[in-house]
């Protein structure tokens, strides 16, 4: 796995059949994996329903609940600009091998994650299914953990400029592999499906859309009042005299 630096999009030939791996971005916007398919002579995006993930002790029928509707959602976005967004269930590795079956993908993107012990395990099994197949898998860091440091001289660098980078806009177009029709597409599983309860609790509005709408609202309206100076509070014991 190529690492690259802070914001840096990929190095692609034009000729390069390119499959976009999202993990724990499902975002349109800013995403250089995304950004950076736009220049493939064909190109896919996958995401993976892993079981490590559905049996680990961080997982909760929420969060299987609000990965699909955001998957809804991105799958639609991706849909109206020519990619198409798989998702699949399974151990990463054996998806790919499938996948390269219908679709001989040389270029592997996704962003770098940082995630619980399994998520490294499960990269290091990636890295060595790319060594084994001829594909380049390029990662591009998007948090301030800077892998394999020999100390921490250097990091408040490397953390402001990834702080500072400019987002990336929504990409426009994509040449979508022919090998998946977008108007073909499996349904996305359900949770039932999968073995997973649904949640017990009711769940807010996710997805990017939601996001950005929360966002307009707070700076419209709760952000300038929250800032406004408020009246003092009498500490306990001035409020016993």
């Amino acid at each position: 796995m190529r690492q690259q630096p802070a914001r840096q999009l990929y190095r692609m030939r034009a000729m390069d059949a390119t499959l976009v791996w999202l993990k724990r971005d499902l975002r349109l916007r800013d995403p250089a994996s995304l950004h950076a398919a736009q220049g493939a002579r064909a190109a896919a995006a996958v995401y993976v329903i892993e079981p490590d993930w559905l049996a680990s002790a961080e997982f909760s029928s929420s969060h299987l609940q609000i990965t699909l509707q955001c998957l809804a959602e991105l799958r639609s976005a991706l849909a109206a600009r020519g990619l198409p967004l798989l998702v699949r269930v399974g151990a990463v590795p054996a998806v790919f091998d499938a996948l390269q079956r219908r679709f001989p993908f040389t270029q592997l993107l996704s962003h770098e994650e940082t995630g619980p012990g399994w998520t490294r395990a499960r990269d290091l099994e990636v890295a060595a299914w790319c060594r084994a197949r001829g594909v380049a898998w390029q990662a591009v860091p998007q948090t301030a953990v800077v892998r394999r440091l020999r100390g921490r001289a250097g990091w408040a660098g490397r953390w402001a400029r990834r702080k500072d980078a400019p987002a990336l806009p929504a990409p426009s177009v994509f040449h979508g592999a022919a090998a998946f029709s977008l108007a073909d597409l499996p349904d996305l599983p359900t949770p039932a499906a999968l073995g997973v309860a649904p949640p017990w609790q009711a769940l807010q509005p996710v997805g990017e859309d939601a996001a950005w709408s929360t966002l307009a609202g707070f700076l419209a309206g709760r952000g300038p009042s929250s800032a406004r100076p408020t009246t003092r509070r009498p500490s306990s014991t001035s409020a016993l005299r």
